[in-house]
């Protein structure tokens, strides 16, 4: 923002130097003048540590020279520009009303009458006109005229179709603020649309019209939160028994995939749920987001029962997400109309201010859903089956399915691999199914499947024939298991119906109700990264006679790759005195010749289980001399230094070994020593000195 002017006053600038007034930065203020009347400000912009300040604006300076007439028109936003004669970005609701701040100033010398007026649109680089508007009628613009001392003189406010052609009379330095409260009309998110203030000066349209008119050009871009609404169920409702709830998760998100998206403050969210549905008996309500929630009777039901949720106090940021939870349970009085596709919506209101009420919901068939009044009607969408769009602002309601059949996989193993295994050094995996509806499940081709996919390139792999599956009929550890082998179908999955008996178990017959079967398998791994982790996922395929849509179908089981890891560092000793204290390092450091070097090994076993497969044996640890033979001499018993070879147990890295217990030894060529048993999470060092050699001498 900036005033709209018209010259510069080279004598001006060369007063206000000689005044010793000199500033880091002089902005020329285009200004109509009718003779050389000298006027200068100077603005300046600065940074404190790197980063930028409020731009300051110097007092005005004036040179009146005989009779003259002057006047600017400056746009007061605080849009960060000084150079010029915009409000640019200013932020509005659709339909909402924005602020716009000019002023008027009459810096002549004689008294002269400003018409001033408002007109759609105008040009702006980089901000062009949209289609919408601004509604005058609805407009107001407050015009407050200063006296020359700065006082107060008057105060007028006026609709946007009044203010038209109005007429202002400015002595000499005498100003008027003009704010616009501008009124947008027809615009949605992402709109942006251009307002202009004329003032055109009595005085020059009598003796130099091509400067009798100044414009302020604002510019407003149409901001407002989108939301995207999720409502999920966790499994399904088995009409048999009274008791038995779901969970349903409703995330609402300010989707900041948006590019005009906002801050949204004091949301409220309502779920009323469908006739046929209550809350439970304990219903565990909650909200995050620091929001507040509350129970009642507002849904679709007749009964008393509680039957809705609302959400207040609810903020979001562009990107923020909240998540309301609840459970609900049949509602024995009342009939549900469609167990196998009965749809729960949530809607979300927001008070935009001026009267605009947003009202967006997951329900498409919701006669009060009005979003196309806010943003483009592409980024608002709803669907009913379950499936979450990633388009900007998708709604999405999951259905309940209302029946006795309920199948999850769940409890995904982490384990840890060595880096090559061994026939004795397999790990296995598993998954759990749980059925914990009232069929039976898996006695029938294509009901249960189970697929198991490796990454790509992975190091560590199933191993062919090892799947089994061990099923516990009733959940109870007194009673004896089943296993049961399982073979992969022309698909890569393995089907439960094909379970053979294992170990003397009877026939499979499939899994009956609250049973669960453990799906097992073993991986062995080649040349595998230390460190690093390995996927294998496992996918439960559900299908057959009204299979359930809902639950758990992927997990993920994981297998770390641990081995031996070795560190070594060194510290300094200058003194070469065996009993000096020593920092350790990994780091750099300057020796001189005479001082002496300790280098400390470090080995463990990182293998997190206390398995005995995984204990390392024979761990040989060895540093050969050839890296420094001509440098630097190891120190043994026999040398002044007299500072042993040492190779033993430690409880941590840090730690250095107290005794040779391992007798790791110095030769000619190396210095190495061998720990026979390094069990899982232990660590071993080895320490040894080597003194640097006088210069240019080598070792004897």
């Amino acid at each position: 923002m900036n005033s709209n002017m018209f010259k510069y006053s080279i004598l001006a600038a060369a007063i206000i130097t000689s005044l010793g007034m000199v500033s880091t930065a002089n902005a020329a203020k285009s200004i109509a003048d009718s003779t050389p009347t000298i006027d200068n400000v100077a603005t300046a912009t600065y940074s404190i540590g790197g980063v930028s300040q409020t731009p300051v604006e110097s007092n005005k300076v004036t040179v009146n020279i005989t009779q003259s007439a002057a006047f600017s028109l400056t746009a007061k936003n605080a849009d960060g520009d000084l150079t010029d004669d915009y409000n640019t970005s200013v932020s509005v609701t659709p339909k909402g009303r924005v602020a716009f701040n000019h002023t008027l100033t009459n810096s002549g010398n004689v008294e002269d009458t400003y018409t001033l007026a408002l007109v759609q649109g105008g040009n702006i680089p980089n901000s062009p006109q949209g289609v919408g508007s601004y509604d005058f009628a609805s407009t107001n613009v407050t015009y407050v005229i200063y006296n020359a001392d700065n006082t107060q003189k008057s105060t007028n406010t006026v609709t946007g179709t009044v203010f038209q052609n109005t007429k202002i009379v400015l002595a000499p330095n005498e100003r008027a603020d003009i704010l616009v409260s501008a009124k947008t009309s027809g615009n949605v998110g992402g709109d942006s649309q251009n307002l202009t203030l004329t003032a055109t000066s009595a005085f020059f349209t009598t003796s130099d019209t091509t400067k009798a008119t100044l414009t302020n050009i604002s510019n407003s871009v149409t901001k407002v939160p989108v939301f995207k609404i999720t409502s999920k169920v966790s499994s399904t409702l088995n009409l048999n028994d009274p008791t038995s709830k779901v969970t349903y998760t409703v995330t609402v998100r300010n989707d900041e995939n948006a590019a005009y998206t906002t801050n949204a403050n004091n949301i409220m969210v309502f779920d009323g749920l469908p006739e046929g549905l209550r809350l439970a008996d304990q219903p565990n309500i909650s909200v995050s987001n620091n929001a507040t929630i509350t129970s009642g009777n507002e849904g679709k039901g007749t009964s008393s029962s509680s039957d809705s949720i609302r959400v207040t106090l609810l903020n979001l940021a562009p990107g923020q997400e909240a998540t309301i939870k609840f459970d609900v349970q049949k509602d024995q009085a009342e009939v549900l109309a469609d167990p196998k596709n009965t749809i729960n919506h949530a809607a979300v209101t927001l008070d935009l201010g001026e009267n605009q009420v947003m009202y967006d919901t997951t329900d498409a068939t919701d006669t009060k859903q009005n979003t196309a009044n806010f943003y483009p009607l592409t980024d608002d969408s709803e669907t009913t089956d379950g499936t979450v769009s990633t388009a900007v602002g998708s709604d999405s309601a999951a259905p309940l399915t209302s029946n006795q059949r309920a199948v999850s996989i769940v409890s995904p193993t982490k384990m840890d691999v060595p880096t090559t295994t061994t026939a004795t050094t397999l790990v296995t995996h598993s998954v759990v199914i749980s059925n914990t509806g009232k069929e039976t499940e898996g006695d029938q081709v294509g009901e249960i499947k189970v697929k198991i996919t490796s990454e790509a390139d992975s190091k560590v792999s199933v191993v062919a024939g090892s799947v089994e599956l061990v099923y516990d009929a009733d959940n109870n550890p007194a009673t004896p298991n089943a296993t049961y082998t399982l073979t992969r179908d022309g698909n890569g999955d393995y089907d439960f119906s094909t379970a053979k008996p294992k170990n003397g178990a009877p026939a499979w017959t499939g899994m009956v109700p609250n049973s669960t079967a453990t799906f097992n398998y073993q991986v062995e791994s080649s040349q595998a990264v230390i460190d690093t982790t390995e996927s294998i996922t496992v996918t439960l395929i559900v299908g057959g006679q009204d299979a359930p849509t809902l639950g758990d179908r992927i997990v993920k089981n994981e297998s770390t790759v641990r081995g031996l890891k070795l560190v070594k560092e060194q510290a300094l000793n200058e003194s070469c005195t065996a009993n000096s204290t020593l920092t350790f390092t990994q780091g750099a450091i300057a020796a001189k010749p005479g001082n002496c070097i300790v280098y400390k090994i470090t080995a463990f076993n990182n293998f997190s289980a206390a398995d005995p497969r995984f204990t390392f044996d024979n761990v040989l640890i060895t540093d050969t001399t050839d890296r420094f033979n001509n440098k630097a001499t190891v120190q043994s018993a026999s040398t002044a230094y007299a500072f042993p070879v040492k190779l033993g147990d430690v409880t941590n890295g840090n730690e250095a070994p107290a005794t040779n217990s391992y007798n790791a030894s110095a030769s000619n060529s190396a210095v190495s020593g061998t720990v026979t048993s390094l069990a899982p999470q232990k660590y071993a060092a080895m320490v040894f000195a080597v003194k640097i050699n006088a210069a240019g001498s080598a070792t004897p």
